[in-house]
Order: C-alpha cells, then sequence, then structure tokens
C-alpha cells in the first residue's frame, strides 16, 4: 500500500467518525467540526462575507503556512472530497493514458476554471453575500455524508438486524432484539446524492477533475504552493517512458517528464512509486527547472470573473430589504421561516453559514432541515426549524457548538431556553376548542414553557388555549403535536425572535420582559386568564370547580 493510502484512509474514517460522533450530548472538549475549520475557502471566505475575524476557524492558516512547505497536501492526504474521489476511481477501475496525455500541458485547458471561481466567489463576498457552500468540498461532503450516506447506513443497519432477531435469544442477546435504530429524514437528500455523483461522474473524463479544474479551495492551496520547500526531483537516470505522466492524478508533469507544475502536485508520490528506474525522488529545497507558465489567467477573464461574482451577489440582493432594527438590515424571508436558536441576526447568520449540515445532521428531534428558496436565493440550503416534524428539544444545544463558523451561537442549555425563535400563534378558523367548540388541551399540555393557558372566554362553553406571547419560545411542539390535519392549527412565526450577535441572551429576555419558566417552576396549566391572575374580574363563562383536586389539564363538566 502507497504511504499516501497509509495516511489518506485513517484520515477519511476520522472524518466520518467525527460525523457520526455529531450526536448530543456531546463532549465541551472534542470538536467534531475540525475538518470543516481546517478548509481555507470557508475560513476566508467566511470571514470576508461576514467582515469580522472568525476565531474558531483560523486553523485554516495554520495549512496554508504548510502549503508554503509541502504544497498540496491537503488535497492530497486530508481532504475527504479527493479521498471519495480516489476510492470512486479505484472501485471504478481506470484505464492508463497514453503518453502525454495526461502531461500537464496536455490537460491544461479547464485548469484556469478554478482560479475563476475563486474569484467569483471573492467578488460577492466583497457586498457579504456568500457562495461557499455551493463549491466548498468540505461544505459539500458533509452534506453527503450527513444527508444521504448516514441515513442509508442506519436503514441497512436496521435491515441487518431485522433478519437476525430471531437468533438473538438463541446466543443470549435477547437485549438486541428489541434495537431500532431512528433515520432521520431530510428533504434535500436526493439532490445532494446527484450532484455528488456527478462530481464523480466527471473522473471519466480526467481523473480528479473536480481537483484539478474545479475546486476553489484547491486554488487557494495552489496559489501557495508554486515553490514548494518539498519539491519532485528527476535524475539522469530516467528513460522517458511516460510512466509517470500516465500515473500522476492531477496531471502535474510536464511533457518532458522532468519539470513539475508544483501548484498541481499533491505530493501523493505515485510517480516515484511506479517509476521502474527510481529516476524519482521527493526533496527538501532541491534545485528544479521550473514549469512556467503554471496559471495562464489573463486580466480579461478575471475581471469578467469578478463581475459575475458582483452581479450574482446583486440579484441576491434582490431578495434583501432593510428592515432596521437599529442599525442592522435582515433578509426577508417567508413568514414561517425559523431560524435555529442561538442563530445571528439574518444578514450576519447568511454570511457565515457554510451549509456543512453539522447541526441539520446532529439535530436530537430531526426539526432542523435545509432551506430551499423560503429565504431567497441567499438562504439557499440553510437550517430552519420545522415545527410541524417535531419540535426544538428544550436539553439539546448541539446545533450551536457543531457549527464551524458561529453562525449559530454556542450557548449553554440556559442561555439557550432564552434564545427565543418565534411566537405561536393560534388559527382559530382551524383549532378544535376555538372552532367546533370540542375538549382539546394538546398544546396547554405539551408545551414545555408554560406559554399556553386554556381559559373561559365569552361565547365558548368550554375552555379554549390562550398563548402567553412573553412566555412563548418558539420552540414548536405545539404545532408538532397539534391532532389537526394537514397545515396545523397552532403555528409558530418569527415575529418576535431574539437573534444577539453578541451578549446575553438572559439579559435581553429580561430586558424586553420575557419569561421561560420550566413546567414544574411556575404554577402550571389552570385553567385561568391572564386577567385572573393579576386579580381582575373575570369573563363571563361557567365556573371552575374544584380544579385543584384534578389533574393537571382537565377540568369537571
Amino acid at each position: 500500500m502507497r504511504f499516501q493510502r497509509l495516511l489518506q484512509i485513517p484520515l477519511f474514517l476520522f472524518f466520518l467518525f467525527l460525523l457520526w460522533f455529531a450526536a448530543y450530548p456531546l463532549p465541551a472538549w472534542f470538536d467534531v467540526d475540525v475538518f470543516l475549520r481546517l478548509d481555507p475557502l470557508i475560513s476566508l471566505g467566511s470571514m470576508a462575507a461576514a467582515r469580522a475575524f472568525i476565531l474558531k476557524a483560523a486553523w485554516a492558516f495554520a495549512f496554508l503556512g504548510l502549503a508554503l512547505f509541502l504544497g498540496r497536501v491537503f488535497c492530497g492526504y486530508i481532504c475527504p472530497m479527493g479521498a471519495t474521489i480516489d476510492f470512486w476511481d479505484w472501485a471504478k477501475g481506470k484505464r492508463g493514458k497514453s503518453k502525454g496525455e495526461n502531461s500537464f500541458e496536455g490537460t491544461g485547458r479547464f485548469r484556469g476554471l478554478k482560479y475563476l471561481i475563486l474569484i467569483a466567489l471573492a467578488g460577492s463576498a466583497l457586498v457579504g453575500i456568500s457562495w461557499i457552500f455551493l463549491f466548498s468540498p468540505l461544505s459539500l461532503m458533509t452534506r453527503f455524508y450527513s444527508f444521504v450516506v448516514y441515513p442509508m447506513g442506519l436503514m441497512i443497519a436496521n435491515l441487518f438486524l431485522d433478519l437476525l432477531r430471531p437468533v438473538f435469544p438463541h446466543v443470549g442477546l435477547d437485549g438486541l432484539s428489541y434495537v431500532r435504530y431512528s433515520v432521520p429524514l431530510f428533504n434535500t437528500n436526493l439532490f445532494v446524492a446527484s450532484l455528488v455523483l456527478g462530481l464523480l461522474l466527471l473522473g471519466m473524463i480526467r481523473p480528479r477533475f473536480w481537483c484539478r479544474n474545479l475546486c476553489p479551495a484547491g486554488a487557494i492551496f495552489a496559489l501557495f504552493s508554486f515553490r514548494p520547500l518539498f519539491r519532485r526531483v528527476v535524475s539522469e537516470k530516467c528513460t522517458s517512458c511516460g510512466r509517470c505522466v500516465r500515473a500522476c492524478p492531477m496531471g502535474a508533469i510536464a511533457e518532458d517528464f522532468v519539470k513539475t507544475a508544483h501548484s498541481e502536485c499533491i505530493t501523493c508520490l505515485k510517480c516515484e512509486e511506479v517509476c521502474p528506474e527510481k529516476a524519482i525522488t521527493f526533496k527538501m529545497n532541491a534545485k528544479v527547472p521550473r514549469l512556467s507558465p503554471e496559471v495562464n489567467l489573463d486580466r480579461r477573464r478575471a475581471l469578467g470573473a469578478g463581475a459575475t461574482g458582483l452581479a450574482a451577489a446583486a440579484l441576491t440582493m434582490t431578495n434583501l430589504h432593510h428592515l432596521h432594527e437599529g442599525e442592522t438590515p435582515r433578509a426577508m424571508r417567508s413568514a414561517g421561516l425559523i431560524r435555529p436558536p442561538g442563530a445571528l441576526p439574518e444578514t450576519d447568520f447568511q454570511a457565515r453559514c457554510v451549509r456543512c449540515g453539522e447541526c441539520i445532521k446532529g439535530c436530537l428531534t430531526n426539526t432542523l432541515q435545509p432551506v430551499w428558496f423560503e429565504a431567497g436565493l441567499s438562504g439557499l440550503w440553510s437550517p430552519k426549524i420545522t415545527a410541524r416534524l417535531a419540535g426544538c428539544e428544550q436539553g439539546c444545544n448541539l446545533c450551536g457548538q457543531v457549527c464551524p463558523t458561529e453562525a449559530i451561537r454556542p450557548l449553554s442549555l440556559e442561555e439557550k431556553s432564552f434564545a427565543k425563535v418565534g411566537t405561536a400563534r393560534i388559527d382559530k378558523t382551524r383549532c378544535i376548542a376555538w372552532e367546533q367548540d370540542k375538549k382539546c388541551l394538546i398544546c396547554d399540555e405539551i408545551c414545555p414553557y408554560n406559554a399556553i393557558v386554556s381559559q373561559f372566554v365569552t361565547g365558548h362553553p368550554i375552555p379554549v388555549p390562550v398563548i402567553d406571547e412573553d412566555k412563548c419560545n418558539g420552540c414548536g411542539y405545539c404545532e408538532c403535536k397539534c391532532p389537526v390535519a394537514g397545515e396545523s392549527a397552532i403555528v409558530v412565526e418569527p415575529s418576535g425572535e431574539l437573534r444577539l450577535a453578541s451578549g446575553s441572551y438572559k439579559e435581553k429576555a429580561r430586558e424586553l420582559g420575557l419569561v421561560f419558566h420550566a413546567k414544574g417552576r411556575v404554577e402550571d396549566h389552570t385553567i385561568l386568564n391572564r386577567d385572573q391572575r393579576e386579580g381582575k374580574e373575570l369573563p363571563e363563562g361557567p365556573a371552575v370547580k374544584d380544579e385543584k383536586k384534578l389533574p393537571a389539564g382537565f377540568i369537571t363538566n
């Protein structure tokens, strides 16, 4: 096994392990997003779009420094996209290339595309719009393995357990007879699978087509790898057999077999392995002939790429309007779009969010789902709370812990309870109690913040649910559990959401008069309205009979 595989396989397995381990509860000392924070495209792009230094993402600078010494080793050994492409090529098999066909000069037609994509992304970042998520290899791979491979793995595990269940009691493994994994559902898994499959199929044109021609992260590493200290050296033993050229996955070797495009070399050492004369070695600070130019990018194409990025950003900004809260504009989005607790103000959130899907995959209840176009073009694939599917669990704060760019702030559980994400609203025309005068206390019973109280109102013979907006956190459990078929009779909307770039949510909530209490800490589910709790006269309605002797949420007829 080649040296590259000895490092590439364990690192790839470690990447998969981190994705699997991204579940609540997560140890505070364990960073499951470490791979994402090593991608310079994610780090630099997010900082540029957000116009802020993100300390958590600063590890990428170390790998840029490493590229000065070792070239594009990140692409050859660490990047999960590169590993996935290599494993795909190995699985399907590759035909050998004829002499000169895979040389640097013969395959340079599309190499400039990755630099043009990088310039376009930089142009959009200048105006605060981030399109990084479309091209970041780490973001793409995290989404693919989280949204596609992970659920498929759980489904296969369940099938395997189903086949072996009759055997477990006979071998003393009775406990496994009841094991079954919950398979999360994601609304973009088919699209993500198709996208990644398309990128893999490009390898039928050239090995590592994505890495050679399209990857903007690779373009950044290439800019730092023009003159690495660790270089390919060809001795006089070379017989010009061409095996190194045909074997090079990046097409980085020139037609003369001696010169090397160091900006394209991923230091895989394959050329050294296949050389029959052992004429190829890699040495530190060796004097080798230069291949020039390695990047032939004229000014017109570069300016065109930058203008394209600015135009794309301008198109995106047509979906923005400046609704000022102080000095901070908010992005226009649909009335039903609820962001995770701790999400930054919308414009900052969209600038930092790289759509990696770490928060979505790790969500305890599977309520976080990718957005399509509810937040405009700029919000594509960002996370949202889907309350009809599930509520946001009080005891989980994983989404902020796994975010590599702090688009979602890492809040403690106490602080998270004050991060109001919206307010529930009752559609009285659909509510069983309000519209049909039938007893239904489900939303009252399920609310973890005591924000819903069943009370008598004029014109109704039974108590109906009423929302105390100052207590509603927007968690969505009421919407999830509403028994009305189709659209829920109680819906969480982003009105009243509390989103802070800095400072304490708890202090801000108190300043606004918001009170969030868990059940059991305040009087719970008494059939009283707000006027009665404040000592005011009750409205007309049936009398409440000895309710203290009844279980919470029940009344007598």
